[in-house]
């Protein structure tokens, strides 16, 4: 499968994957994708103070989350027609430099309205880089070489997210909220130079990706699908599910439980390690057990976790601890789902093209996240019950779903 699918890649593609990148460009890939994530996660331990910085409420600052994660969903769907009609690198650049700005802009704001303006553009320029970095590796790596390399991705893609609200925190508190805008302005400046220097371009352009009607039919081609749906519901939930805990978590530890905002980033980073933990053993298993296999280990653990924490704070045992185990559970089974899942719908679309597939995929898990960040943040009300009717639900539609269009799967 993997050699027909290079067989029909123009000649250029060819030509430049025979040649093997120099050492440093899986490093440049990695760290477009690690500014775009530390957008949220650096920011998320000043979260709890903002409501009386800037003369707000906790609920309107919770949209500087949802809403930028909602940018984020929706601009994917665009970026992927868009790099194939005016290629990768420029796409990235010009992503990355929009990035840039909406990060300055978010460090001068001056009230609320500005702020959450400013993370909306910031989700809109950073979802350039989730698009186009994975068909970058694509087109530039071969065989067990490209694993590798995607496997470094994934492990930024976790690491990040432990460090960056511990660095957020020592930030805050030391410099004020704004300082993380800067500072996170200052890195992609220094991104922005070496994809300009390093990166080579690795795609041909085509002048018909635009075509409004061609790039409806093949999304509305995936969504009849059951098979797609089978294994989208789970993706998508679950990750709903942890964002809703990334949005309120910060108020319920600090504000409700007591934890130091400079001590947040460790409980936090709890759950990171768990992610990872789960990516790994996915790896470990990948070789004994088909992916659907995976899909269900997945789906024991994350449904585990996000349906524990309900009784728990109904029967008043709400601690960090208790909070923390079971949103940790939750992203142990998300690391597995999120290792294997992909690879079901990819193996159900057959011959059917997976770059819209992988677009609408990422798209949706991301609406999803907006939609367990919104959920969370309207119905707050200074305990921990929202995020856990919130974490129970989702994970309850992941599990069904899955369980549910197994027949018409199969059947279709």
């Amino acid at each position: 499968m993997t050699a027909a699918r290079d067989t029909a890649l123009p000649d250029s593609h060819q030509a430049q994957r025979s040649r093997e990148p120099p050492w440093f460009t899986p490093w440049v890939l990695v760290a477009c994708t690690g500014v775009s994530i530390l957008s949220t996660d650096l920011y998320t331990p000043s979260l709890p103070h903002l409501p009386r910085l800037l003369g707000s409420d906790a609920e309107t600052v919770q949209l500087t989350m949802s809403l930028n994660l909602a940018a984020y969903a929706v601009a994917q769907l665009a970026h992927g027609p868009l790099a194939d009609r005016y290629g990768r690198r420029h796409m990235l650049l010009i992503g990355l430099v929009g990035f840039l700005i909406a990060s300055l802009g978010c460090a001068i704001a001056q009230s609320v309205g500005g702020l959450i303006a400013g993370r909306i553009a910031q989700g809109c320029f950073a979802s350039v880089s989730s698009v186009v970095i994975v068909i970058m590796i694509r087109e530039l790596y071969d065989g067990s070489r490209a694993v590798r390399v995607m496997g470094l991705y994934g492990i930024a893609v976790g690491l990040v997210p432990a460090v960056g609200p511990l660095i957020g925190g020592y930030v805050f508190v030391l410099a004020g909220w704004q300082m993380n805008f800067l500072l996170l302005a200052m890195l992609t400046a220094l991104v922005v130079l070496l994809v300009w220097r390093l990166l080579p371009e690795t795609g041909s352009r085509d002048p018909a990706a635009l075509q409004p009607r061609r790039i409806a039919l093949g999304y509305l081609e995936l969504l009849r699908l059951p098979v797609y749906w089978r294994y989208l519901l789970p993706l998508a939930s679950q990750f709903g599910a942890m964002f809703g805990f990334i949005t309120a978590g910060p108020f319920i530890l600090i504000d409700l439980l007591g934890v130091a905002t400079e001590h947040y980033g460790l409980w936090y980073g709890s759950m990171v390690l768990a992610f990872i933990a789960g990516s790994l053993l996915a790896t470990r298993l990948a070789t004994r057990h088909p992916p659907d296999g995976l899909v269900r280990l997945g789906l024991l653990f994350s449904c585990s976790g996000g349906l524990a924490f309900l009784p728990l704070v109904l029967a008043g045992l709400v601690s960090p601890a208790s909070l923390i185990a079971c949103v940790s559970l939750l992203a142990f089974g998300i690391g597995l789902l999120f290792a294997s899942g992909p690879f079901c719908i990819f193996d159900a679309l057959g011959e059917r093209p997976r770059g819209p597939a992988s677009a609408l995929l990422s798209a949706l898990q991301l609406a999803a996240a907006s939609l367990g960040s919104l959920s969370v943040g309207v119905f707050y009300d200074g305990t921990a019950l929202p995020l856990a009717a919130t974490m129970a639900l989702l994970s309850a539609i992941g599990g069904l779903g899955y369980l549910l269009l197994g027949p018409l799967a199969r059947r279709a």
